[in-house]
């Protein structure tokens, strides 16, 4: 029997603002820009996908499928139900600004999951990083005291069935642990900050903490940043910027423009 090829994709999601669905019809046409046979979809609220004036918008996407719920953490639920077998999810505050997005199915290897690590030397950027003295940057082998994987930017192998229950569990227990119903003893540890209202705590607990996905095969990104260029890095771009040596090819938009001076992608 011959073998069917794998279906290759980029999922996005936009709720809560207007804002947000037009950053993701943007984002989209970036895409679009370097790779016109790009498979896209889109999940987003019922409300934006029955706007008959936001019907034009629709159409750089192969599917725009409803989301379940309204709140700013429906990605995950979009990452769970990707139509695809490969799978890039991005967050709509970006923007890709290179033609070596069209690697991006290679970067994948062997692996079921691929992150953009957090580092050290990006963490002033962040809003909150670290708890503790085991980092990663100083060649910590164990689970690192900080977050270091990026969930606005993840290359995952969506036909594995494990790694989609890894995005539903992710986007569930999430949901429990921002209002309390869901803290493991691996959080008591914890002791500093506000860390419980970000998804990446609950990412970090799933990749370090789960017994159940021990198997699933993870990695960072060789060219890190380049996958997701945070504005507050610098605009523009130079071969002398600390964070990458190569021009972005996704452009990240959440940390910046207003940490650069200006009001921001979603505040336009």
């Amino acid at each position: 029997m011959q073998k069917r090829n794998q279906t290759k994709g980029f999922v996005l999601v936009a709720t809560k603002r207007l804002s947000f669905f037009k950053a993701g019809c943007y984002l989209a046409e970036t895409i679009l820009d370097y790779m016109p046979d790009a498979n896209i979809t889109l999940f987003t609220e019922q409300q934006f996908i029955d706007d008959p004036v936001l019907q034009k918008d629709l159409l750089p996407f192969d599917k725009v499928l409803p989301t379940i719920a309204d709140t700013n953490r429906e990605k995950m639920y979009g990452m769970a139900n990707t139509p695809y077998d490969i799978t890039m999810y991005l967050d709509v505050d970006m923007e890709v600004t290179h033609e070596d997005i069209v690697t991006i199915w290679d970067q994948l290897e062997d692996n079921d999951l691929k992150f953009v690590n957090l580092t050290r030397e990006g963490a002033k950027h962040f809003a909150e990083w670290s708890w503790g003295p085991n980092q990663l940057d100083d060649g910590w082998q164990g689970t690192p005291d900080h977050l270091a994987h990026c969930g606005g930017v993840c290359l995952y192998k969506s036909s594995n069935p494990l790694t989609l229950e890894f995005m539903q569990d992710w986007y569930v227990l999430f949901l429990k642990q921002r209002i309390g119903e869901w803290s493991p003893k691996e959080f008591d540890y914890i002791k500093t900050g506000n860390f419980r209202q970000w998804d990446q705590l609950t990412l970090w607990w799933l990749i370090y903490h789960s017994p159940k996905y021990k198997k699933l095969k993870w990695s960072f990104f060789k060219e890190n940043y380049r996958w997701n260029y945070y504005t507050s890095f610098g605009l523009p771009w130079s071969e002398k910027n600390p964070y990458c040596d190569k021009y972005p090819i996704v452009t990240h938009y959440s940390s910046g423009l207003d940490k650069y001076g200006k009001r921001g992608l979603l505040l336009l």
